[in-house]
């Protein structure tokens, strides 16, 4: 997923922060540069570690790349 998309799934402010809250957490750049960079800009630094595994309207969710191995041997998708 590219920031882009990303960027397209935040539909609330609110997940615009979490998400500049996220790569101040994971020190993906300073707080500085954090501040001065645009939602698509963060949203890249995020996508180059993290992985979208759901998206929903009010919620997404996020897996590091390094993890999604354990992640998916621990998740049982049931569908139609």
């Amino acid at each position: 997923m590219t920031g882009r998309e990303l960027s397209d799934k935040l539909n609330y402010l609110g997940m615009e922060r979490r998400i500049r809250k996220l790569a101040l957490e994971e020190k993906l750049e300073t707080a500085e540069k954090i501040a001065v960079m645009t939602e698509v800009e963060v949203c890249e630094l995020i996508s180059k570690k993290y992985e979208v595994v759901y998206s929903e309207s009010e919620e997404i969710g996020l897996v590091r790349k390094d993890k999604m191995k354990e992640y998916n041997s621990l998740v049982k998708v049931i569908s139609r």
